[in-house]
């Protein structure tokens, strides 16, 4: 898996910022749940390289995944 370094997200970070209208609202909520995943997922993350730079996603969590089951 590749690994995205804390520049390369903060970059992303404001593409996806500027591209949103330049502000984003998180609850406290969704902040906690991100920052501490249940199941023992740390990285969610997906980076493929395209022919004109990357794709980033995330896996789903294990409760969505049973979520859509």
């Amino acid at each position: 898996m590749a690994y995205l370094s804390d520049v390369n997200l903060r970059a992303v970070l404001v593409v996806l910022v500027a591209r949103a209208g330049g502000s984003i609202e998180i609850t406290n909520e969704e902040l906690y749940g991100a920052m501490m995943p249940g199941g023992g997922h740390h990285e969610r993350f997906l980076l493929a390289e395209t022919e004109v730079g990357i794709r980033l996603s995330i896996q789903p969590s294990q409760q969505e995944k049973a979520g859509s089951s």
